[in-house]
């Protein structure tokens, strides 16, 4: 039968990848969720919260997709020198703070200002991410790794916008509460069930500090290289 075929297949997937892979794919689910139902009624929020138009809100996503790019770029340098574990549970921490402090503020400077501050700590974890995959799964596996963990992020695309419209029919505060308390459980999961991935460093070779991390990120930016465990979005 097809169902029993299918589970078959789930079943021999689940065993092909380490426990700590399954565990950063549940969390990305779960963080996801929380961002996806809010995103989509961010401008709505927005323009109705501050009687702005759709230039400040394009003024608004320009910040946040500038600040984003810096975040992975520091967060990268960071989780390699502080460790991956650290830098998602730092990420996803403060996140969960500054997205409910944007549900409070009464202020249009202010929420432009948490707007860039959102943008640098929710992307300062994904190089994070991205390199515990490259840590815990062998080179062969790591493609289906990372196709994996899209296939999750995706999910989380599609159902966070429906739970996030039954939220919003409510209360707008009430979505950055919910996508606060979504990414502390998501800090609570990673701190209990996740390990520390990062390598150790062999015997005898000093441990890279944040600043020589950072310029790996900018060589690697600037020459198109893929040889670092995490892949900042140049």
């Amino acid at each position: 039968m097809w169902i029993a075929r299918q589970k078959t297949r789930l079943q021999e997937l689940y065993r092909e990848f380490p426990r700590p892979f399954w565990t950063l794919t549940g969390v990305t689910f779960i963080d996801q969720v929380g961002g996806a139902l809010l995103y989509p009624f961010f401008a709505l929020y927005f323009t109705s919260r501050f009687g702005v138009g759709m230039t400040e809100v394009g003024i608004l996503f320009a910040f946040y997709a500038v600040s984003s790019f810096a975040g992975q770029l520091v967060g990268g340098a960071i989780s390699d020198r502080f460790g991956r574990r650290n830098m998602l549970i730092f990420s996803l921490v403060t996140t969960s703070t500054s997205a409910l402090l944007m549900g409070v503020v009464d202020s249009l400077i202010l929420f432009y200002a948490l707007a860039i501050l959102v943008g640098l700590l929710v992307e300062s974890g994904q190089p994070a991410r991205q390199a515990i995959v490259a840590d815990v799964l062998p080179e062969e596996k790591r493609a289906e790794g990372y196709a994996i963990m899209r296939v999750a992020f995706n999910l989380a695309i599609a159902v966070g916008p429906a739970i996030g419209g039954f939220v919003a029919g409510r209360s707008y505060l009430a979505l950055f509460i919910t996508d606060a308390i979504i990414s502390l459980v998501a800090a609570m999961i990673v701190w209990r069930a996740l390990p520390e991935t990062k390598p150790e460093a062999a015997e005898g070779e000093a441990e890279g500090s944040v600043a020589s991390s950072f310029g790996a990120t900018e060589r690697c930016c600037a020459t198109g290289c893929s040889s670092y465990s995490w892949a900042p979005a140049c």
